[in-house]
């Protein structure tokens, strides 16, 4: 029997109450190709491995030891290392897949030779309209929740960037990819769901990561001719986040998304703050 067509890296971290669903998800796929999973597990503490094991539902799972450093993109670039075959799906550990996920994977690389990496259609979005993301009105990017390659993109870009802890490494991944001449699509049969943050606090943290984490982005590439912000333009931020503060304090609203808002804009204003720039809204 012929190795895997598809090596599918899922990074986690305390991911023990949630990897069981994304498991149960790749399982229960319709006319699968061949395909390996490899839990890379990042210094979790509440028996990630342990669980990921117990909860395969039938399939054969990889665990491997992601402990050199903390972050998505450490487990990331470990589980590749151990990934055999010529595709590459990330997926998120607490994320799940439609039944035909896989399948769609390897058939739109099989019949597309110049498409080289890829995204799926979350679930709720339309798969005939949706286009992929573009930030900082630069180049487009695949969601890390479910981004496919050749490993040869992989390889020739370096893997992911491990400064990025948090938010944003997919657009840099997907920003060097295009810059190297690899090409980026989207694979509408592929649909996942992703699951957002349902708690107050733990949104907050999230977006001030990601808030953070895309000035960090800026200053990466801004000598690609990315444009910043200004000091008149990040006036407006006070007033709404003065706005957004009295929402969420008085309960007004979905606490959730208000938290949301508040984590973004202050951390942006911390990455303005570390990086001493004014990067883009």
């Amino acid at each position: 029997m012929s190795g895997p067509e598809l090596s599918i890296v899922i990074p986690a971290y305390d991911a023990a109450p949630t990897i069981g669903r994304q498991l149960r998800s790749i399982a229960a796929q319709v006319d699968p190709p061949r395909f390996e999973v490899i839990v890379a597990d990042n210094r979790s503490t509440d028996g990630t491995a342990q669980a990921a094991l117990a909860d395969a539902a039938g399939l054969e799972v990889t665990v491997v030891p992601a402990l050199r450093a903390q972050g998505a993109n450490c487990a990331r670039n470990e589980g590749i290392n151990r990934a055999g075959a010529p595709l590459v799906l990330f997926l998120d550990a607490d994320d799940e897949i439609d039944p035909g996920a896989l399948r769609a994977v390897v058939d739109a690389f099989a019949a597309d030779p110049a498409l080289d990496l890829a995204t799926g259609v979350p679930l709720g979005e339309d798969p005939a309209t949706f286009e992929l993301p573009v930030s900082q009105k630069f180049l487009p990017y695949g969601i890390s929740a479910f981004l496919a390659m050749r490993r040869e993109v992989f390889d020739a870009v370096g893997g992911f960037d491990e400064r990025f802890v948090g938010g944003q490494e997919e657009v840099d991944f997907c920003w060097r990819a295009q810059l190297a001449g690899f090409t980026l699509g989207v694979i509408r049969d592929a649909r996942f769901s992703y699951v957002p943050r349902s708690e107050a606090r733990s949104a907050f943290r999230q977006f001030r990561r990601y808030g953070a984490t895309y000035i960090q982005l800026y200053v990466k590439h801004r000598h690609l001719g990315i444009e910043g912000s200004s000091p008149g333009a990040e006036r407006h931020d006070i007033r709404r986040i003065v706005r957004t503060s009295a929402r969420f304090v008085l309960g007004r609203g979905n606490r959730v998304d208000s938290a949301r808002a508040l984590g973004w804009i202050i951390g942006r204003w911390q990455g303005n703050l570390r990086h001493r720039v004014w990067g883009p809204r």
